[in-house]
């Protein structure tokens, strides 16, 4: 059998980038109305999908990779944009937000992984309020976080006196000889996964930081998928894309930045798949299919599915950010008639054989659109070597297909489902997956609380967004949350600990998606606006 497990989660490690001073605590909160209460929140916060970052008493162990200072504590980990739950009787260890524990229910071992939340959850501040937005994106800068995790690790491994303290804090009465070397030896395996994948998958001189909020995941999915079967398939990962918001996300016929998947549950498989969950693939044998084993919860994310239905979009808090002008909105939404609803509002499928209708996802060419190709053309280009499960090379989107698939029928069948409850968790839609030379353009109900923009956030705000791609920032720093309620994007200004993003970098272009006279070239879908037309169809776009 091959192994892939979550350890494999540190391929996102591309090392280099500054952690934000301090960051958000959920302490103190303001809560906007979506259709959420804490019940829901705690669901989302706190439901394992079968990720398994590191056991749970290693990570709490755990100390800095520079000091004594336990990593787990909460001034450290919101350096990476994590947000502080300040603890209940559900989370007496104070995880941050979107951490969840997980039970490998053969070895009892307890395990800390992230859940929905972690990427998911956005706090904004303004004028000292905090502001949660749920099913936001997040600030999380998972790459150099889960870098830091296993650079605190080997740091341990190699520090007699950290390892010392790591295996008393870890083994506690069972600390002997025996169960130390039995834990270097766990350590080692650990960190040789790691290695295995950092070096030739993850960063390189080719390799493009993502930095606060953003994340390859596709090329991220592609290396778990064939990383220890195909060494050789490993890419560098260079087209990060933001986190996307999720309200709305269960009303689609495709998601996905690029319009790749279409079930629920396949979706909910591959980014479970992504963020660390334990599996071991089987290979086929003639007049048999790929068997599955994981530590994937598909009952749990399919709770995690029902509780992202009850979502609703943001609406802007005229008692934080100041009114809407509704004169000028008046004015922008007919510019926005006019130039933005023909692929944002793009209406409904017709209904499936099952009588569910969907949002139609509106796919604008690349050749069009002209934001980034990178993130597209690697989904489309990139082939996997399967031969060791008895397949042979095909498409990644074929080879994530089969994948997720193999892990829905194994679970579903444990699970007993009927042929009822399986299409009920299935989200009434089949296991398709596509890879077109294409983006999605998405309803923008809530698009206020999203920034930056594009897909691949290389846009700091809607205001500049609406400009010619030659006036937008070519370089400017993410990390903050503070809000900026006119231009309606966050703070750029440089700032100890924030991560500049350079837009001239492969995979960061904040070209395409303007509106500028002329022939409608690449790029160009409209004509170019007025300084007023654009507060216009700002405050309009706050409406929403």
């Amino acid at each position: 059998m091959i192994q892939i497990g979550a350890l494999a989660l540190a391929l996102l490690a591309a090392s280099g980038c500054a952690h934000s001073k301090g960051g958000p605590r959920a302490r103190d909160a303001v809560y906007l109305d979506q259709g959420w209460g804490d019940a829901e929140r705690r669901i989302f916060y706190r439901t394992s999908q079968g990720t398994r970052l590191l056991p749970l008493s290693w990570f709490l162990a755990l100390e800095r990779e520079d000091s004594e200072a336990r990593f787990a504590a909460s001034d450290h980990v919101t350096r990476y944009g994590l947000i502080e739950d300040p603890g209940s009787k559900s989370n007496p260890e104070h995880l941050p937000v979107g951490f969840a524990r997980d039970v490998d229910a053969a070895t009892g071992e307890v395990y800390v992984g992230f859940t929905c939340g972690t990427c998911h959850t956005r706090q904004i501040s303004y004028r000292g309020a905090k502001i949660w937005i749920d099913g936001g994106p997040a600030n999380f800068d998972q790459v150099a976080f889960t870098d830091a995790v296993f650079g605190a690790l080997a740091r341990t491994l190699k520090t007699p006196e950290k390892l010392d303290r790591f295996a008393r804090a870890v083994l506690k009465d069972d600390r002997g000889e025996a169960s130390v070397r039995a834990l270097r030896a766990q350590m080692e395996k650990m960190l040789e996964a790691v290695r295995l994948q950092v070096v030739t998958g993850g960063g390189g001189a080719h390799a493009t930081v993502a930095g606060f909020g953003r994340l390859d995941a596709l090329g991220s999915a592609g290396n778990l998928l064939s990383g220890q079967i195909d060494p050789k398939s490993l890419r560098m990962k260079n087209a990060p894309v933001d986190y996307p918001h999720l309200w709305d996300t269960t009303t689609y016929d495709w998601v996905q930045w690029n319009g790749a998947i279409m079930q629920p549950m396949a979706r909910n498989i591959a980014e479970a798949f992504g963020a660390g969950a334990h599996m071991q693939l089987v290979p086929a044998s003639q007049g048999t299919r790929v068997q599955v084993q994981s530590s994937i919860r598909v009952d749990k994310l399919y709770l995690l599915e029902q509780q992202v239905e009850k979502l609703r979009a943001p609406r802007w808090p005229e008692h934080l950010f100041g009114r809407i002008d509704q004169e000028r909105a008046a004015r922008g939404r007919l510019l926005y008639s006019a130039h933005c609803a023909k692929c944002h509002e793009p209406g409904l499928t017709p209904p499936n054989e099952h009588g569910k209708r969907f949002r139609r996802a509106m796919m604008s060419p690349l050749d069009e659109i002209g934001t980034d190709p990178t993130g597209a053309v690697n989904f489309n280009e990139r082939t996997v070597d399967l031969g060791a499960l008895g397949l042979g090379r095909m498409g990644l989107a074929q080879a994530l297909a089969l994948g997720t698939q193999a892990i829905r029928e194994t679970n579903y069948e444990a699970h007993g489902l009927s042929p009822e409850q399986r299409l009920a968790w299935d989200g009434y839609r089949p296991n398709a997956w596509r890879a077109p030379l294409a983006y999605k353009a998405r309803d923008l109900r809530g698009i206020w609380a999203t920034a930056p923009y594009l897909h691949n956030g290389s846009v700091p705000s809607l205001y500049e967004l609406l400009l010619p791609a030659d006036r937008r920032a070519k370089r400017f720093y993410r990390g903050s949350t503070e809000f900026d309620p006119r231009r309606v994007g966050l703070r750029v200004e440089p700032f100890q600990g924030g991560f500049e993003l350079v837009t001239d970098l492969i995979g960061n272009s904040n070209a395409g998606h303007e509106y500028r006279d002329g022939p409608r070239e690449k790029g160009v879908i409209g004509p170019a606006l007025t300084e007023e037309e654009r507060w216009d169809l700002v405050e309009y776009l706050k409406t929403l």
